[in-house]
Formats: structure tokens, sequence, C-alpha cells
């Protein structure tokens, strides 16, 4: 539908030159992205959000913390501090916050379950981080044979054929970290070719 919407919007743009020099067309291709591994961070504080727990000193707590990653039967290599400069805190307000990291999809409940301890235990966010794409030519040349495919739907509405290309515009933004846990999601690589007319 999405697609459609701008293949029709291209010809509309196409046909309302006075002298069409050029056509452009979107190309898309899906691909999945390899895990690296899922992180969450939990910070650990030594105030308390509705002043009901027991008065702990934030050592307690981070030994607390520490109890139960034992006890979900995670690894305590798979935990670090956070960057010191975050974990400063105020003279009132003491906190540190703990990345936890996994490769394993079925340790992802526990570590979010770290982030419920007691109010003075939550999560502060937890991301995706990928494996870089080494297959990202590939990915390029297929939504670029589609866009050449979908140019030429539109020379053909406007009796015309396409010619070499002008310029490539590329859409792609996802190659960043995700800020939920997503695992088998596909992916959608976005192009807009200009190609010149003959």
């Amino acid at each position: 539908m999405h697609l459609s919407f701008i293949l029709l919007f291209t010809v509309f743009i196409a046909s309302a030159q006075t002298n069409p020099q050029y056509i452009e067309a979107a190309g898309q291709t899906t691909y999945q992205r390899d895990v690296k591994h899922y992180e969450a961070t939990i910070r650990i504080s030594n105030t308390t959000t509705y002043g009901n727990d027991a008065e702990l000193a934030l050592e307690n707590r981070k030994t607390i913390f520490l109890q139960k990653l034992d006890q979900l039967g995670l690894d305590r290599n798979q935990v670090h501090i956070s960057d010191t400069a975050k974990n400063e805190g105020s003279k009132n307000r003491q906190y540190t916050d703990y990345v936890v990291e996994t490769t394993d999809e079925n340790e992802i409940e526990k570590i979010q379950s770290l982030g419920k301890i007691d109010s003075w235990s939550y999560k502060l966010h937890e991301k995706v981080i990928y494996k870089p794409l080494t297959n990202k030519s590939d990915i390029i040349s297929k939504a670029l044979e589609d866009a050449n495919k979908n140019a030429e739907v539109i020379a053909n509405v406007l009796g015309q054929k396409i010619g070499k290309i002008l310029v490539v515009s590329d859409y792609n933004y996802e190659e960043r970290p995700d800020s939920a846990f997503y695992t088998k999601e596909d992916r959608t690589y976005r192009i807009v070719i200009r190609f010149a007319i003959n």
C-alpha cells in the first residue's frame, strides 16, 4: 500500500513536468539483522519510589540485587556497572546503574524482572545490539533492482524509457539498536532512484 502510494505520487511528479527529464522511483527489500546481544540497564537507588520499603543503604541494596541475580540463574559475568559518570547521584540520592547482557532470548524475562525487586530497583531502558551487516551490498542491489522495475512501470505509463541513474537517495535507518527486544522482525531497506529519460 505504502509503495503503491509512492509510485502514484512519482508518476504525478513526472507527468506534471512540462518537459520531464527524469523519473524517480522507490525500491525496497526486506532483510533480517543478526543479534549480538540483548541488554537492559537496571538502577539500584538508596531512595524508594513510595517510601514504603525498608530503609537500607545503597550497598545493602546492591547486595540484594546480586543475590537476586544468582537466584535467577544469571551469571555475574553478564553484569557490569554503567559509566561511573552516570552513577554519582547526589548527596541524598545515590544510585548505581547495572547493565545486564545476554545472548539468550530465554533470559530476557529474567533480566527484566531484576528491575522489579522493590521500588528502589527499576529498569531504565533496554535494547538490542545487532551485529554489523555483512551482506549490505546484496541488500542494496535488491532494492536497486526493485526501484529499476518500478521506474520502468512508470516510464511505460508515460510512454518513455528510463536511462542512466542520476541520483540515489538512501532512506535506510534500520542499523541503529532498537528500544525493545525484537529478534525475528523483518526490516525494510528503502532507496529512491532518479533515472534519466531516454
